[in-house]
């Protein structure tokens, strides 16, 4: 995306002290050659020419997919005035997104344009100006969503299988944003909510999650997908409208809308940036599920926060309740498994930094990531892998300190054949049926199966296949 600056002087380029970041993706359009060369000199991108001619758009080929800052007087005796500018350029592209910059004690008299946005310089100068641009283009592009979803009686928004809570906050916040309700856009799932924590969000929330097939799938007029894309899912899907979404970005699949943030560390985030930038209210019980999916998807920021994570989490921090939050986070723990623990603990392996602990037969998925967290805390300890066989399927869930290899790379290179896997830098998980893992890598006896991880983890750690 480009940024065109539309300015009869160089006054917002020496406002950045030069061109901010990649020069090529910033456009100076100003209204004189004498300036255009200077700018040159400096290696900025520029073009001159009259202001409010359509010809001068045209040749910087301007379209919607560009952010227009624009700066002019608004009533000028020797040039164009803003109002006239603008109008050539919504002429030009009709819905580029504009942050028109003012200086003065009050906004400039504009018709009112849903992709026009209005900051005043005197009172943000730099430090604001880059969020602001960043804001404008959001409100632009949540324009197109809903513009996208007008009309569809129901929105099905489909979560993934055993929906976490930064997926049921999102789709909290989704169904905010469009100012719908649970009728006319509930929230979906092929599975269902099974860790404890994210049941004791459900019930303290009052969160519903629909449990759907694909074929129900098609009773909606429009589906969105939350925290999740299409490829994760093994069932086949209607056309998806909406996809929004942190985690890396997956191929063969397209939506009229889609929005994926890798560098983020939770769906969450990208959500309230949504709903601050559309100035809707967010709510205590949606702030509480947004502030919790943060949270819990970058382990309280330690684990892939960002700037971006940190100021949403310190926005919805005041807004959260946190009595609601203690109750969540404080599931229980069942006796047995203690029992699996300790019995994994005994028979632990260590091999080159990691550990690797295989719990055997366990009630419920969730503990295994639980337990993967606290091995992680032993002195010396870089990986942790534990391994687990959960109803008819055998979980492994793998952490590392995060300065060493991406987790959802040496997982999907581990066990990306025999099932699910992957994940992000410092925490990822493989699911493979039972069956499988016993036809293709041996018994499910927990030595063996010991054994098999271990071999398998280790290969993919030093960069090779797994064994066979």
């Amino acid at each position: 995306m480009r940024r065109v600056v539309v300015c009869p002087t160089d006054f917002l380029f020496r406002l950045f002290q030069g061109t901010p970041g990649n020069s090529d993706s910033w456009l100076f359009l100003v209204s004189d050659g004498k300036t255009r060369t200077g700018l040159a000199r400096q290696d900025a991108n520029a073009l001159a020419g009259e202001l409010d001619d359509p010809g001068l758009y045209r040749r910087a080929h301007l379209s919607s997919s560009d952010l227009v800052m624009l700066m002019a007087p608004e009533r000028s005796r020797n040039g164009p005035c803003l109002a006239s500018i603008l109008e050539t350029i919504l002429e030009v592209a009709p819905e580029v997104p504009v942050l028109v910059v003012q200086q003065g004690a009050r906004p400039p008299s504009l018709p009112h344009h849903p992709n026009v946005s209005t900051v005043m310089l005197g009172r943000t100068m730099r430090e604001v100006l880059r969020p602001e641009m960043d804001r404008a283009l959001l409100r632009v592009r949540i324009e197109q969503m809903r513009h996208l979803l007008a009309g569809k009686d129901r929105v099905g928004i489909l979560l993934q299988d055993d929906p976490d809570p930064d997926a049921m906050a999102s789709g909290l916040a989704l169904r905010a944003l469009l100012g719908r309700t649970r009728a006319t856009a509930p929230l979906l799932s092929f599975g269902r909510v099974t860790r404890p924590e994210n049941l004791a969000m459900v019930e303290a929330l009052e969160i519903e999650v629909d449990q759907v097939t694909p074929a129900g799938l098609r009773a909606y007029d429009a589906l969105a997908m939350v925290d999740v894309q299409p490829a994760f899912c093994e069932e086949a899907l209607p056309q998806i409208a909406v996809v929004i979404d942190h985690h890396p970005e997956a191929k063969g699949w397209r939506a009229p809308f889609r929005d994926v943030r890798p560098t983020y560390g939770a769906t969450s985030t990208i959500m309230t940036e949504y709903l601050r930038a559309a100035d809707v209210k967010i709510t205590e019980r949606v702030a509480t599920a947004l502030f919790y999916g943060i949270k819990t998807d970058t382990l309280h920021l330690e684990r892939s926060g960002t700037r971006a994570d940190m100021q949403a989490f310190a926005h919805l921090y005041g807004l959260a309740n946190h009595n609601i939050l203690r109750r969540i986070e404080r599931p229980e723990l069942p006796l047995d498994a203690l029992d699996a623990l300790g019995d994994a603990l005994v028979h632990r392996t260590i091999i080159q930094n990691a550990l690797l602990a295989h719990l055997g037969s366990v009630s419920r998925p969730d503990l295994i990531p639980q337990f993967a967290d606290l091995c992680l805390q032993v002195k010396g300890i870089e990986w942790s892998v534990v391994s687990g066989i959960t109803g008819d399927e055998v979980h492994i869930s793998v952490r590392n300190v995060g300065y060493v290899r991406a987790a959802g790379d040496v997982v999907q290179t581990a066990f990306g054949d025999l099932g699910s896997a992957g994940g992000h830098r410092s925490a990822a998980k493989a699911v493979i049926p039972a069956a499988t893992w016993a036809a293709r890598v041996g018994p499910l006896e927990a030595a063996a199966m010991r054994r098999a991880i271990a071999s398998r983890f280790v290969h993919a750690l030093d960069g090779s296949p797994p064994a066979s």
